[in-house]
């Protein structure tokens, strides 16, 4: 359903043996190759022979030779052996199931990477990297007069309170939230807001929040995504699929104006709303689209920070109440140092009551650099009116700090 199937492992390992191990070597503990033992070699010494024709020895009955004997007993062993490993894997399968994943399954995606890139993650290594935000990851059962789809959301705070994308809910006659224990409760969207398109939903039940990291995941770097799709035939619960990825770039603006995380990995437009998962396991975004076909596809995720405080705003208010700064911005460069340049501030505007002018780069908010105007969008788009943030700011080669208070939009 989701990607490409995996890549044939033996064609990337020409140096393995036909069965998938490497040569260690002769045994130092046991014979050495080619050496054969004295009873099972075909010719004898003379003296060997002598002493064989001498040597009085029992004649088994017809059809009993002491071959006949190990052939059909190894026979009989391989089909006992064969039964008891094949009951041990189901066995430990169902086991499993039971003990740490109730109601999915984990389904390996398409370990990716960047073209170029060397470093694989296996499906153990993806596993635990997703297994922090497994529990605050659940499917929603999206029913449409078209039929039933299953979509993802993630648990973005305490009491139940769950967000997806407007996409995959939008037209929802109902929506079913199963939770990672097959546990069923059907919601409705809370709020949602028309520009980012971050809609919440909320259930009874107390799910533990997935932690969203404060910042970008590193260029390079790799990570995890989560989606949740049908399981095979006969199983009603959802199973959980895992994409790695390598991440393309991070913290650069989109047409939307905001910030997004790009990411390499083979997934598609039925999966919007995973969380993206970071090697600490932190929720470092949530996909909002995919860009290109085939091999060069890219995800994109929108970051961790921002879908926290629209939710935070949603969940107080029911929609999102932007405070604004009252100027017009444009990407600019302070000595190699990326930023937002104000092009024009108005008079009566938040800005203009904090001391700042025309000509003057905002390179820093609260603390965190600024590098383009996206970024700053980004940063204060969930503040509401009234909200406090600290600039940084440079003016003709020197730096200055200010509070700007956000007026309403």
């Amino acid at each position: 359903m989701h990607g490409d199937p995996p890549d044939d492992f033996d064609a990337h390992h020409p140096d393995l043996p036909d069965d998938g191990l490497p040569d260690d070597g002769p045994d130092e503990d046991g014979p050495l190759r080619g050496w054969v033992p004295p009873d099972d070699r075909l010719w004898l010494h003379p003296s060997e022979r002598a002493a064989a024709t001498t040597a009085t020895q029992a004649v088994p009955p017809p059809g009993r030779t002491p071959n006949g004997r190990w052939v059909a007993g190894g026979m009989v062993a391989c089909v006992a052996l064969t039964m008891v490993v094949v009951v041990l894997v189901l066995t430990t399968a169902d086991s499993t199931r039971d003990a740490s994943t109730p109601a999915t399954t984990w389904v390996s995606g398409v370990p990716t990477t960047e073209a170029g890139h060397s470093q694989i993650m296996d499906l153990r290594r993806m596993t635990s990297v997703a297994t922090p935000a497994h529990d605050s990851t659940v499917a929603l059962l999206v029913n449409r007069a078209s039929g039933t789809s299953i979509a993802t959301g993630i648990v973005a705070e305490a009491g139940g309170i769950i967000v997806a994308l407007r996409p995959v809910v939008e037209g929802a006659r109902s929506i079913t939230v199963v939770e990672p224990d097959g546990t069923r409760d059907t919601t409705s969207p809370v709020g949602s807001d028309p520009i980012t398109g971050i809609t919440v939903l909320r259930i009874d039940d107390d799910l533990p929040a997935a932690d969203f990291a404060d910042d970008d995941p590193t260029t390079g770097s790799m990570v995890v995504a989560m989606s949740m799709e049908p399981r095979a035939e006969g199983h009603e619960d959802p199973a959980t699929r895992l994409y790695a990825g390598t991440v393309l770039y991070a913290g650069v603006g989109q047409d939307d104006g905001f910030c997004a995380t790009g990411v390499a990995a083979p997934m598609s437009s039925a999966d919007i709303g995973s969380p993206l998962v970071d090697d600490s396991g932190a929720v470092v975004g949530v996909l909002d689209a995919v860009i290109g076909t085939g091999s060069q596809r890219t995800s994109v995720f929108l970051p961790a920070e921002l879908i926290r405080d629209v939710v935070a705003q949603i969940v107080s208010h029911g929609s999102v109440d932007h405070g604004t700064l009252g100027v017009q911005l444009t990407d600019a460069s302070v000595s190699g140092v990326g930023g937002a340049l104000l092009a024009s501030v108005d008079s009566y505007g938040a800005a203009a009551d904090a001391g700042l002018r025309v000509g003057d780069v905002v390179v820093g908010v609260d603390g965190e650099e600024i590098r383009s105007v996206a970024e700053l969008s980004t940063r204060i788009y969930g503040d509401p009116p009234g909200s406090e943030v600290r600039f940084t700011v440079i003016r003709d080669g020197y730096t200055l700090n200010t509070t700007v208070v956000l007026d309403q939009g």
